[in-house]
């Protein structure tokens, strides 16, 4: 199945984010267990602030779907979200 890297950059309220971040974690968590969401967690970078998701998924489009689930997506939190087409070529997610 196909791989995205989605890259979630936050907008700056924090203290919201930080208040659904058990439920945005509960959603990664259920989409994990049935393996849509390969490996995800948050960018540390001070400039800005985002997570990376690795998503197996048929297309794009199937991501978007995923995506609405994310308490971040109806809080306004996520300032942009780049869905894009990944191909490992080396390591455990590599197409074989």
């Amino acid at each position: 199945m196909p791989v995205f890297a989605v890259n979630y950059v936050y907008g700056p309220d924090t203290q919201t984010r930080m208040a659904h971040r058990p439920a945005h974690r509960s959603w990664q968590s259920e989409l994990h267990e049935s393996g849509i969401i390969l490996a995800s967690g948050p960018l540390d970078d001070a400039e800005e602030a985002g997570g990376l998701l690795i998503m197996a998924a048929a297309d794009a489009a199937e991501v978007t779907e995923h995506l609405k689930g994310d308490p971040y997506a109806s809080l306004g939190v996520i300032e942009e979200t780049r869905i894009r087409a990944w191909n490992p070529v080396f390591g455990p997610l590599k197409a074989e």
